[in-house]
């Protein structure tokens, strides 16, 4: 089984954002660097893999609303990909 940790907590913008994901989850050059290909990306890893999202409940101004969205794309994909095992945890803040 493949194990990834993603920690989305220091991030200040979505393309770097996207870009680390596509760098850690080995997408495809033509990545769309959004929540559907997001989505579309997880949706078809076809091997075990145990993916663990470390993320801040409070997020950075400019992302109050995104990111819970990108980790209801998470919990979307896992539910519907059998080869996802999902973790979610929140960071600690100081």
């Amino acid at each position: 089984m493949t194990e990834i940790v993603l920690n989305i907590t220091p991030f200040e913008e979505k393309i770097s954002l996207h870009s680390y994901l596509k760098d850690q989850l080995g997408f495809p050059f033509y990545y769309g660097a959004n929540l559907d290909a997001l989505y579309d990306e997880l949706a078809s890893i076809g091997q075990p893999t145990q993916i663990t999202l470390i993320y801040n409940d409070h997020p950075i101004t400019g992302h109050e609303r995104y990111i819970p969205r990108m980790v209801e794309v998470f919990r979307a994909a896992a539910q519907d990909n059998y080869h996802i095992k999902l973790t979610v945890r929140e960071s600690q803040t100081e």
